[in-house]
């Protein structure tokens, strides 16, 4: 049985060693479908889940309520120039990606330390998520911005419960289960996360040591006066990228 499941380890590496090369030719190219087919017994690589719409709450855990498509953009650190498509999802609750397997009805999660970036599209709306280490940890952020700095946001999902209380004079907590979404931000410099808010102080200090950087945050600054949100804070990071 060892002999068996090492075999099949070596191969499954080199399936996925093989895929994300670069290539002049599409026949090599990530196909996680076919590696699906053939692995998905090997639960160390690929775990089977399941994808059901949440009804009657406010919110969700996944990133669409359906299906979106996927393209993978790095694998085994390597670019994937020609990835192939599929329908997935994000449980963001369980920072997880989520493939469906085509024609028979159910879905897998794949190991996250194998895949460094990918995207999602959506109503020609793309979402992209990188591989990001925190602390010792590999976590799925999605990528506000990018470029020598990056902008990255994590999400924690908390389902509370139904939790209204009506004391006559007083009325507390809501009717309904929710599901709540907690985000915190990142800058990212060759790999290093730094924790930043969205306020315009914090991304000056975060950058206070790139002088290049400065300059460039405070002439987008200057002419942005808008309140400091996530969109602002994506444009500032894309105009020190420039």
């Amino acid at each position: 049985m060892k002999k068996v499941a090492l075999s099949l380890l070596a191969l499954f590496t080199a399936t996925l060693s093989l895929s994300a090369q670069d290539s002049a030719s599409r026949i090599q190219t990530t196909h996680i479908a076919n590696i699906l087919d053939n692995y998905r017994s090997l639960n160390n690589y690929f775990t089977a889940t399941s994808f059901r719409p949440v009804g009657g709450t406010v919110g969700s855990p996944y990133l669409y309520d359906d299906w979106g498509r996927l393209w993978i953009d790095s694998m085994e650190n390597k670019p994937v120039k020609y990835s192939m498509v599929y329908d997935a999802n994000v449980d963001l609750q369980k920072n997880a990606l989520i493939i469906r397997a085509a024609g028979e009805g159910k879905a897998y999660t794949p190991e996250s330390r194998y895949i460094q970036a990918f995207h999602l599209v959506k109503n020609e709306v793309a979402t992209h998520f990188v591989n990001v280490d925190i602390d010792g940890r590999l976590q799925f952020m999605q990528q506000l911005a990018a470029g020598k700095y990056s902008l990255v946001k994590a999400v924690k999902v908390k389902f509370e419960r139904a939790n209204f209380v009506d004391k006559g004079v007083t009325q507390m907590g809501h009717n309904y289960d929710e599901y709540k979404r907690d985000y915190t931000y990142f800058l990212l410099k060759d790999g290093i996360p730094v924790k930043v808010s969205l306020k315009r102080k914090s991304f000056l200090s975060a950058i206070e040591k790139d002088a290049a950087a400065s300059a460039a945050a405070k002439k987008f600054l200057d002419s942005n006066d808008a309140s400091f949100d996530e969109q602002t804070a994506a444009g500032l990071v894309n105009a020190i990228n420039q």
